[in-house]
This record gives C-alpha cells, sequence and structure tokens, in this order.
C-alpha cells in the first residue's frame, strides 16, 4: 500500500460529496484515523464511509443526493400524486416489499403505466410508514386510486382507510415542498432511523426513474457539485457567465481524477515534548483535522435545515 507524509503541503478543498473529504473539512467519524485518498494531482484528503445507516452525517448526504436525483427526474417525467400508507402494526421494512408489490399488482390491472418511488419515514412511536410518489395514474383518477391502494393495504395491515391519504402533484413547486416535507421528516434527530437499522430508506419500481438509477444517482451528484462550483465562483467575485464557465471547468477537472487509497505511517513513541505540544507532523495534523471534521458537519446540519425548514435544533442531534 502506498504511503505519504504527514508533512505533505495541503492540497486545494476536494468536494466532499461524492465520497470524499478534504483533510481540512473532514465529515465522516467513521473514517479510519490513518487512511487517505490520493489523487492524481497529489491531492490527499479523507474519505467517507457511505454507511447511510451507521453514520449520520453519511446518511445526510445520503437524502441530499437523493432529492436532487429526484428533482432531476420530474424535469422529464413528473409525477402527478403523492400517497402516504400508514399502519398501527410495526411493520418490518422487508414486509414492505411484499405488501407494495400486492398493491402494485392491483393498481396496474387498471392503469398498467402505473410507477412509484417509495420512502421510508419513522414516527416518534418506533412504526414506520410509507410516502409514495407515483406517476402513470391522471390526477382526476386518484380517488379511485387511493380506494384501490386503500382497501388491498388495509386487507393485509392492521390499518384502516381513514389513516391513508393522496394528494396531487400540480408543478414543480408542488413537488419541491412534498420532498422537503416528507424527506426531510428523515433528517429530524427524532424521526431518523436508529442506527444499525437494515433496510433500504428509498426503492422504486423498474419503471420510474427516466435513466436506471445508477445514472440518475451519477447525475444528481454532479448536479450537486456544479451547483457548489458555481456558489465557489460567485463567493471568488466572479459573475455570470464567467461564473458559470468557471464552475464547469472547476466539474470537468473533477471528472478526470482519478483517486487510490493510501495509509499515513503511524506515530512514533513514546511522546516526545514536541508530540505533546502539538508541533510534531504525526500529531498537529490531526488535531486539526478533528476540529475541521466537527466544523463542515455543522455545516452540513445547517445546509439540510435550510432545505428542508427544519430547525436548527431538530437536527444537531442527528447529526
Amino acid at each position: 500500500m502506498v504511503q505519504v507524509r504527514a508533512d505533505d503541503p495541503p492540497a486545494p478543498a476536494l468536494d466532499r460529496h461524492e465520497g470524499i473529504s478534504d483533510p481540512r473539512s473532514g465529515g465522516c467519524p467513521r473514517w479510519p484515523e490513518l487512511m487517505r485518498l490520493l489523487s492524481c494531482h497529489g491531492e490527499v484528503v479523507i474519505g467517507r464511509c457511505k454507511c447511510t445507516n451507521l453514520c449520520r452525517y453519511c446518511q445526510l448526504l445520503y437524502v441530499l443526493e437523493t432529492v436532487e436525483m429526484l428533482l432531476l427526474d420530474a424535469a422529464e417525467n413528473a409525477p402527478t400524486l403523492y400517497a402516504v400508507l400508514t399502519a398501527r402494526e410495526h411493520l418490518a421494512r422487508r414486509d414492505t416489499y411484499r405488501h407494495l408489490e400486492q398493491l402494485r399488482k392491483s393498481a396496474r390491472c387498471r392503469w398498467p403505466d402505473c410507477e412509484w418511488f417509495v420512502q421510508v419515514e419513522f414516527q416518534r412511536r418506533g412504526a414506520l410508514h410509507l410516502n409514495l410518489l407515483i406517476k402513470g395514474v391522471p390526477v382526476e383518477e386518484a380517488g379511485a386510486l387511493l380506494a384501490v391502494l386503500s382497501e388491498r393495504w388495509c386487507a393485509r395491515v392492521d390499518a384502516e382507510p381513514v389513516g391513508q391519504w393522496m394528494g396531487e402533484i400540480s408543478d414543480a413547486a408542488a413537488l419541491s415542498k412534498y420532498l422537503a416535507k416528507h424527506l426531510g421528516h428523515g433528517l429530524k434527530a427524532e424521526q431518523a432511523p436508529p442506527i444499525g437499522w437494515r433496510g433500504h430508506r428509498t426503492s422504486q419500481t423498474r419503471g420510474y426513474l427516466v435513466r436506471p438509477a445508477s445514472v440518475m444517482r451519477e447525475e444528481a451528484r454532479r448536479s450537486r457539485r456544479l451547483h457548489r462550483a458555481l456558489s465557489r465562483a460567485i463567493e471568488a467575485g466572479h459573475r455570470g457567465v464567467d461564473a458559470e464557465h468557471v464552475a464547469q471547468e472547476a466539474v470537468a477537472i473533477a471528472d478526470e481524477t482519478t483517486w487510490e487509497l493510501v495509509e499515513l505511517p503511524a506515530p512514533q513513541h513514546p511522546l516526545t515534548n514536541r508530540e505533546r505540544a502539538g508541533v510534531d507532523v504525526h500529531i498537529a495534523p490531526r488535531q486539526r483535522e478533528a476540529a475541521f471534521r466537527w466544523k463542515t458537519a455543522q455545516s452540513e446540519v445547517r445546509r439540510a435545515a435550510d432545505i428542508f425548514d427544519i430547525p436548527l435544533a431538530e437536527l444537531e442531534g442527528g447529526a
């Protein structure tokens, strides 16, 4: 395994949202202390674990990426309806797959083009319910679809028709509001799945997305990368077309960058007086990285609070 020196000069900041964290800003607390990612340009950065069920920071970034993916998909083929399915019993995520499969079979008997995206939301009492974005069903037939889904759902789980809901998504603003309300709930400390929970928080039928999910997620990452590059260009004093040009150049460079996993040398023992004072190259960088990791995690929490209109105090416990 390649080793890099801990006293190498710092590299320019790198976008940490594609699984990479700049060593001066960090974010993921589960990343091994001595492991780094080395770019083909000589940048040495901290990564992130990407375990959305084990790391609040990676969980938050996953939600933001999913929102971007759904908005890009809706720009080409927007959903027309949304539904909420609730139950009195504490459903397991693996059980919902079988229930949803039967519900979709019933719906497609009348609406062959019916497709949906599913997001799991946890209630304060510990039970989960399902939020669905639906395509392929005319808005004027929302009542009929709700009747079909409610009848089938309540026959399979401990639920009542009065607890099921369906609404219309009239435009892009309504979709953004829906995503902020329902996907944003998953960021709140009291409504996020417990650490170690097993299951997928989101899923979709095969034909819901205009392109495969892996392709759409890559487009979402690039879109978010471009937004952030544009913000940095504007902060640097660029305006208009010039700012867009600078941002596109930065994204093009990031697209061509390759990375390699490397390991820092272990600290020397016993500690000298200079090491205890934080002067030694093995000690000082780690102290600085810990501070920057906390700072960036707080920044991401504030960004999520702004996007989803959630009070900051409700998010801080789950960051």
